[in-house]
């Protein structure tokens, strides 16, 4: 699947509504959650609105293709085990 696929898969999914999704931590840690939404550009990252235990995130975050464009590729290496946080 090409990184434009993923992205404008996301941005269909996130159009119905925010959706509270955990994070996925690579050791024996309690995943945390967060919400995610759209405006049809842009992927907005804000505390959880349903699910504990939510991310602390004090301020909203918002994820551009620009910026998906190149953490998505890192996200696939690290799912195949490699170091990325470098």
């Amino acid at each position: 699947m090409t990184t434009v696929h993923v992205w404008n898969t996301i941005i269909t999914k996130l159009a119905e509504k925010s959706i509270d999704l955990p994070t996925v931590p690579k050791t024996k840690r309690i995943p945390v959650w967060f919400s995610a939404s759209t405006d049809g550009n842009m992927i907005y990252i804000n505390q959880a609105i349903n699910k504990k235990p939510s991310s602390k995130l004090s301020i909203e975050r918002k994820l551009t293709y620009h910026i998906f464009e190149k953490v998505y590729p890192l996200y696939l290496k690290r799912e195949q085990g490699e170091a990325v946080s470098h």
